[in-house]
């Protein structure tokens, strides 16, 4: 009798090997895609390469995609707000330092406690966004 069951438990993890290794293809199988499936995406991708060829061509032959009047007005906006957050940031620069002249508290825990954030604490840096303008822009207006 524990022969017997001994072979019947052997049979059984035998079958539960061939069926885990058959469920194993059977997910394997699909997780492929169909031939349908395989010609639309072909398809999908197809025009996709088309878009971008026609996008290629286009600058490679030097189309202008914006006109010189809307660029100059984004720049001269650009500009501006750089202006204004170089303004600001002065302005907070000199409050501060008059607040803070003769304060016994620490200058990081105050400035925690008061939850401000300098732009290099949270990794922004305006001359980074100041390089960004044309070399005309950057010193005409005395920034």
């Amino acid at each position: 009798m524990k022969k017997e069951n001994a072979k019947l438990q052997q049979e059984l993890e035998d079958q539960k090997k061939a069926i885990s290794e058959v469920d194993g293809e059977i997910r394997a199988l699909q997780s492929n895609l169909t031939l349908d499936e395989i010609h639309a995406k072909e398809a999908k991708l197809g025009t996709q390469v088309e878009e971008m060829e026609e996008k290629l061509n286009k600058l490679r032959e030097g189309v202008t995609l914006a006109r010189p009047e809307d660029r100059k007005a984004v720049e001269e906006m650009y500009s501006e707000k750089i202006s204004h957050w170089r303004k600001r940031k002065r302005m907070f620069k000199d409050l501060w330092d008059a607040i803070t002249e003769n304060s016994p508290k620490d200058l990081k825990e105050f400035k925690e406690e008061l939850g401000i954030e300098y732009d290099e604490d949270v990794g922004v840096s305006l001359q980074s966004f100041s390089e960004l303008m044309p070399q005309s822009k950057k010193r005409g207006r005395g920034q």
